[in-house]
């Protein structure tokens, strides 16, 4: 599905227009962001789904479920040792 958008005049795959949020809580309309321009533009997601191309889980990456931690400070260690 091709998407145009109504600030700037470009026009591109719904792929290309990033996801923002639902326009309604229950509905299938839906704002999507311009590459170009930054822009909203209002589109319906009762279409075909979009195509995706990635080989994970949609969502996930490298840091799924690892765990971070801050370093020590050096006080922090000083106080141990």
């Amino acid at each position: 599905m091709e998407l145009k958008c109504s600030q700037c005049g470009h026009t591109g795959d719904k792929v290309d227009f990033r996801f923002l949020n639902h326009a309604d809580s229950a509905g299938v309309q839906c704002y999507r962001q311009c590459p170009q321009c930054h822009g909203a533009v209002f589109c319906e997601e009762m279409e075909e789904p979009e195509a995706y191309c990635g080989n994970t889980v949609w969502g996930t990456s490298g840091l799924r479920g690892r765990v971070f931690t801050r370093p020590r400070p050096q006080k922090e260690r000083e106080q141990e040792g």
